[in-house]
């Protein structure tokens, strides 16, 4: 086949698509909300991983140490599905998570009194010493996030994230991406 003949087949597909299209496409603009939560989460993370990194922790396996070692000291027994409904992970990020960690000598899985088909986390000595190094870095990042913040202005923000994660919330009425 001759080479104009597909030149033709092109434009013709470029102007029926083009028909189809009744409003342009425009670029996300740096003041939508979504791109600017999106950028946060980005910067705040970044800050976190950089000053843990020498921690031999990621900032999401910081979080979940956190949260291991504060239900360890309340006596509390945490499995892997306690994980997956506190962060909103799923059960294989969760696994691979746990994996990572048992292999740093963080966590150990044990096998659970009540159900043998359960593994319990344990939490390590080393996890309880490295958490409140996690911890301090943590809080340094957040007070660098709202430094010049008021307090009022602080709790607002927690009462309008509070409200954006339940609007957004596939396990409300009205919430959820896909409704």
């Amino acid at each position: 086949m001759d080479f104009r003949y597909y030149v033709a087949c092109y434009r013709i597909y470029v102007a029926c698509y083009i028909k189809r299209r009744r409003f342009p496409i425009e670029p996300v603009s740096r003041d939508a909300l979504g791109l600017q939560i999106k950028i946060v989460a980005k910067l705040l993370k970044q800050a976190v991983s950089d000053k843990i990194a020498s921690l031999d922790l990621t900032s999401s396996q910081s979080f979940v140490l956190g949260y291991l070692c504060y239900h360890a000291q309340q006596g509390e027994a945490v499995y892997p599905r306690d994980i997956e409904k506190h962060f909103d992970f799923t059960h294989p990020t969760v696994s691979g998570l746990l994996q990572r960690m048992e292999a740093k000598g963080f966590v150990r899985m044990e096998p659970s009194a009540e159900d043998r088909r359960c593994k319990r986390i344990a939490v390590t000595d080393r996890a309880m010493q490295v958490n409140q190094q996690v911890l301090e870095q943590l809080d340094a990042a957040e007070r660098l996030m709202i430094r010049d913040f008021s307090a009022e202005e602080v709790d607002q923000l927690h009462n309008l994230f509070a409200r954006m994660i339940h609007n957004l919330s596939p396990t409300t009425d009205e919430g959820g991406i896909n409704p």
